[in-house]
């Protein structure tokens, strides 16, 4: 009982409390004795199960966090879900078996410090779980209490939904470049990105078209270690992107491989810190990253088409952040 108060943040129980508890200890069995979370923790397990219960609670109240979730993803994408193809029999104030599906996808994605991979949201044993769990939650919702205080953020938080994409900075007429991005344009011919094999290459750069004083501390000396850089200027300033100038398939890239990009080029989309995120927008515009795909089969397809809500879920504060 802890764990599901826990979740709805309040020390208080409700009349329906009882009842999700037991709809989720119902379903441990089938999460237990599944591929994907037989060598699981029982902890591990109760949590799939708490998620799952979190979510018909909202299902049956037609309210709570699960339908903010599909209406933002709805306003945001123009469908409900991310990854499934959605047909008429999908109903967004039901419960559905694409929704359990993603849910479980969700579970095995978790981000931060606690990312390892991505969860393929086709996996045959992902799917074949989720059906069974909409079966026994389809049987029990005609049964479900309405709930009074439902529980916030299980998901997505609320504040990362509410964090616009914005557009690339475009310098306006007369506008006065930035020193250093005066300088790149000259040297790039009016390019906005340039590559650079290693870091003496970039650091020749620095010195010798930026006109950066040719002392160690001004150089950037923690890029020292890294290689295939990407130097993109816009009207704000200069971004890099080290140990990433292999995924670029730019005609004025000689570093670009393809094969490299097929391979590892997905993780700019999920590991935090990595890239800069003005630079994954401009790759994207312009079709930079067309070989990155996810480890999975038909993964280039699931990354394209997804690839804005798979950097804001993965990225979390960098995601648009500084």
């Amino acid at each position: 009982m802890k764990a599901w108060l826990d979740c709805h943040a309040r020390v208080k129980r409700e009349d329906s409390d009882q009842w999700y508890l037991d709809l989720a200890n119902d379903l441990l069995p089938l999460i237990s004795q599944s591929c994907i979370y037989r060598d699981a923790t029982e902890r591990s397990q109760q949590h799939v199960a708490l998620i799952l219960s979190l979510y018909l609670e909202d299902c049956v109240a037609d309210e709570g966090h699960w339908r903010e979730f599909t209406n933002w993803h709805h306003d945001s994408y123009g469908r409900y879900l991310p990854f499934y193809t959605l047909t008429d029999a999908y109903l967004p104030d039901e419960i559905n078996v694409e929704d359990v599906a993603f849910l479980l996808w969700a579970i095995n994605s978790p981000v931060g410090e606690d990312y390892e991979l991505v969860e393929n949201p086709m996996d045959a044993d992902l799917l074949e779980l989720s059906e069974l769990i909409y079966k026994r939650l389809d049987e029990a919702f005609e049964q479900a209490p309405i709930s009074n205080h439902l529980a916030d953020d299980w998901l997505m938080e609320a504040g990362l939904m509410d964090v616009e994409r914005t557009e690339l900075p475009v310098a306006l007429p007369g506008e006065k470049m930035p020193e250093n991005v005066a300088r790149f344009m000259e040297a790039s011919g009016g390019e906005s990105l340039m590559y650079f094999d290693s870091y003496l290459a970039l650091k020749m750069f620095f010195i010798h078209s930026l006109k950066w004083e040719d002392k160690e501390d001004e150089l950037l000396p923690d890029l020292m270690e890294c290689e295939n850089f990407v130097l993109y200027a816009n009207p704000k300033g200069l971004l890099i992107g080290p140990d990433v100038a292999t995924y670029f398939a730019d005609p004025r890239n000689p570093l670009y491989d393809a094969e490299a990009s097929e391979e590892e080029a997905y993780e700019l989309f999920t590991e935090q810190g990595l890239f800069p995120f003005d630079l994954l927008k401009y790759a994207m515009k312009n079709n930079l990253l067309p070989d990155a795909q996810l480890p999975f089969e038909n993964g280039k397809t699931l990354l394209h088409d997804n690839w804005d809500f798979l950097a804001r879920w993965f990225l979390g504060e960098y995601y648009e952040g500084n």
